[in-house]
């Protein structure tokens, strides 16, 4: 084992990856909570094919967020070869691409939503379900490759406090299917393949698309109507959503996989300098911003938020009630139903004793 790799960014800025990644990733792992649990609660929208695909980004999002960051924090207690070159990355990048998978899905359910006018073509929550479940499966048979037990690595670590600490796995060797193969040409292949350019071409063009096909619709609503009302407002915050979501994606996700490929190429490295972990601290945020975006971008969400976090007793009081006025209602339904039932009988008992 090769234990030679210094890790070349300066130990204040390594310290304050640890600082604010611990502080970004609790921020994210809650909000990304917050949106489980309101597609989860709320009626309105546990039975929408969208939140299956959101549901299922907000999980991924949480294991991505813990394999970048908490991870880490086990490579001081931790460094075993097969758990700091294998697993990590594995979990990394299997959370990364499902992630940006789902981004797609949620995509392309719009569109159909938008541009079909066959009902029978659009996605139900039972297809987002078996699509979601084929995702997972496929993006794992995919990463595979970093499951193999490495038979040679290299390890880079930094100084703190006059301490020598383990960071990252600088590179691991894998003999499988007849190959041998290095971690950098796995990464490589993750930064010009599925992870930095299919993918991500699929959710710009699906955004494009979907931003062009919700303008179309409301271009026929007003001629139509004449209006510009009549839920042009959601067609408004969808683009605005699907702008804010491209932006992020593009400015929080590109720069790390562009140096991790250039790296890759030139060095056989994975970058472990400065502007790597600023990188990887702005990837972090991205992973965190997708329930923010969804708040700034619908009322809706807003409002069913606001529902489930501020007033959950207002809510069962307001459920008792309702169940307390029912049941009045269905007894004095039934003490009247009763009462002319016995009007109704006593009448001919009357009938027959003024006649004898």
């Amino acid at each position: 084992m090769n234990t030679s790799c210094n890790a070349n960014a300066d130990s204040t800025v390594i310290l304050s990856f640890f600082i604010i990644g611990c502080i970004l990733t609790i921020i994210g792992t809650i909000l990304n909570l917050c949106s489980c649990l309101l597609f989860c609660r709320s009626k309105s929208l546990v039975n929408m094919p969208y939140s299956v695909f959101i549901i299922a980004l907000s999980i991924a999002d949480i294991v991505k967020l813990t394999a970048e960051y908490s991870v880490h924090i086990l490579f001081f207690y931790i460094q075993h070869p097969y758990f700091v070159c294998s697993i990590t990355w594995f979990l990394t990048m299997t959370s990364e691409n499902t992630s940006y998978a789902f981004l797609c899905a949620l995509g392309i359910e719009r569109n159909l939503k938008v541009w079909s006018t066959d009902r029978r073509s659009l996605i139900t929550k039972r297809d987002a379900t078996i699509i979601t479940i084929f995702i997972i499966i496929f993006v794992i048979i995919y990463n595979h490759p970093f499951l193999f037990l490495p038979y040679d690595v290299s390890y880079c670590f930094f100084k703190l406090f006059n301490k020598t600490i383990l960071f990252s796995c600088d590179n691991a060797y894998y003999n499988a299917y007849g190959y041998t193969f290095s971690l950098t040409n796995l990464l490589f292949i993750e930064n010009i393949g599925l992870n930095n350019l299919i993918l991500p071409l699929i959710i710009i063009s699906t955004n494009i698309i979907l931003i062009f096909g919700l303008q179309r619709r409301s271009h026929q609503r007003r001629h139509r109507l004449g209006t510009y009302k009549n839920d042009d407002w959601k067609e408004r915050s969808v683009i605005l959503y699907m702008l804010l979501s491209s932006i992020a994606f593009i400015l929080l996700t590109s720069p790390i996989g562009i140096l991790g490929a250039w790296s890759a190429i030139h060095s056989q490295r994975i970058p472990t300098n400065n502007l790597a972990l600023i990188l990887d601290l702005l990837e972090i945020i991205h992973h965190c911003s997708h329930f923010p975006i969804l708040l700034m971008t619908s009322s809706v969400i807003r409002k069913k938020t606001f529902e489930i976090i501020f007033h959950p007793r207002t809510k069962r009081q307001n459920s008792v009630l309702s169940r307390n006025s029912i049941r009045q209602r269905i007894t004095s339904q039934s003490s009247s139903t009763r009462g002319s039932n016995r009007a109704q009988f006593r009448s001919p008992l009357k009938s027959i004793s003024t006649n004898s």
